[in-house]
């Protein structure tokens, strides 16, 4: 079991990182792919829990974001962009009341979460702080998880989320954002020469957005416990889709940047 993951995760460090590091383009082209991997997957377990989503329009939607911040556009454009596509599906709602109304609702969650974030995380990646904003995100993400799953595994006891996800325990999660904040510390050594950020500002960032990454982690969970399906996809083995790698990640990086925001660094 245990090499049967090591390979696929070896793989996805290497191409995020390849693709995070080696330029802005290759940076947005990354997250607008997952962003469109990601609304297909999507779009099968909700199939599946009886919702009708339109992910072709959300698919397009998440790759026009993707330009605009290619191209440097205001932020207000992208809100613009948002509220234009949730109009569309008010406006199919308005139009075919008696099964727009479901399609409309379902719809404009599926626009909040995850393509929204996946909006959010664009934004990040062609910012002036991407290298800050990711680095704290994605690698304080994957100490939590990995330690919240080895620390739960020996010492949980107390169930966090039982309906949601039997195996996750406080324990664990509490050990999770601890590591995360512990990575924060090591990551703040990483960037020193390159983007300098304070070592208790970058393990506080890296504590928080953990903890929202935990939530982003359990809002999956739930979405594929009400479809009855175990993972989002099947192109990684082992690993699930690209929502599962995802889910934490989406939520993390939002944290991140509103907290190097707020400290000024952002």
């Amino acid at each position: 079991m245990i090499k049967k993951r090591l390979l696929p995760a070896a793989m996805i460090v290497i191409v995020t990182w390849g693709c995070i590091l080696l330029s802005r383009p290759t940076r947005l082209l990354f997250f607008m792919a997952l962003a469109v991997m990601s609304a297909f997957e999507m779009q099968n377990v909700l199939t599946r829990a009886g919702k009708y989503v339109s992910m072709p329009l959300l698919a397009v939607y998440g790759v026009v974001q993707g330009i605009l911040v290619w191209c440097h556009a205001p932020v207000a454009w992208m809100v613009a962009l948002f509220a234009f596509v949730a109009f569309l599906v008010m406006f199919w709602g308005i139009l075919k009341p008696d099964k727009g109304a479901n399609f409309a609702a379902d719809n404009l969650f599926v626009l909040v979460w995850p393509f929204g974030f996946y909006a959010i995380a664009l934004y990040a990646a062609g910012s002036d702080v991407w290298l800050d904003v990711l680095c704290i995100a994605i690698l304080g993400a994957w100490a939590c998880d990995s330690m919240a799953l080895i620390g739960g595994s020996a010492l949980g006891k107390h169930k966090l989320a039982p309906r949601v996800s039997p195996n996750k325990t406080w324990e664990g999660s509490i050990i999770g954002a601890v590591s995360a904040a512990v990575a924060g510390v090591l990551i703040s050594l990483v960037l020193k020469p390159f983007a300098p950020v304070p070592m208790g500002l970058c393990a506080a960032t890296a504590f928080i957005a953990s903890c929202f990454g935990q939530v982003g982690d359990l809002a999956a969970s739930m979405i594929k416990r009400m479809a009855g399906v175990k993972d989002y996809g099947h192109l990684m083995p082992e690993h699930g889709g690209i929502m599962d790698k995802m889910d934490s990640i989406l939520f993390a990086i939002p944290a991140a940047y509103l907290c190097l925001y707020i400290a000024g660094i952002a």
